[in-house]
């Protein structure tokens, strides 16, 4: 009955007890900012100053009815590592991409959105 008992408590007592976690995130490229995209307005902003904001889009495509779309690129990596008693541990490694697409019917914005994708 003792056995079990103290058994008992050693397996409640390492039940995520000593659990750690670190994790830490890096910017591999930046090409905007938050506070740049919250000055982009929608019909009153225009190509001369997204590109003096921003610079030059890694893509640019153009329709047949004159509207352009830029793209930007902003990627990071997030290294996250958890540990249990120094005796097991998992590293995970995730890159997040999140391409800012700002389109401009006659020089002027339109529109613009954030796509994000994680690996």
């Amino acid at each position: 009955m003792i056995k079990s008992s103290l058994i008992l408590l050693a397996a409640l007592m390492m039940t995520g007890c000593l659990v750690t976690v670190d994790s830490d995130s890096r910017p591999l490229t930046t090409s905007w900012h938050d506070g740049e995209v919250a000055r982009l307005q929608i019909g009153n902003t225009d190509q001369e100053f997204v590109r003096n904001s921003f610079g030059d889009p890694i893509t640019k495509l153009t329709y047949a009815d004159g509207t352009e779309i830029w793209k930007y690129r902003n990627r990071s990596e997030k290294d996250t590592e958890v540990g249990l008693f120094l005796v097991f541990s998992v590293d995970v490694e995730e890159e997040r991409i999140e391409t800012l697409s700002i389109e401009f019917v006659d020089g002027l914005v339109s529109n613009f959105w954030i796509e994000e994708q994680r690996y």
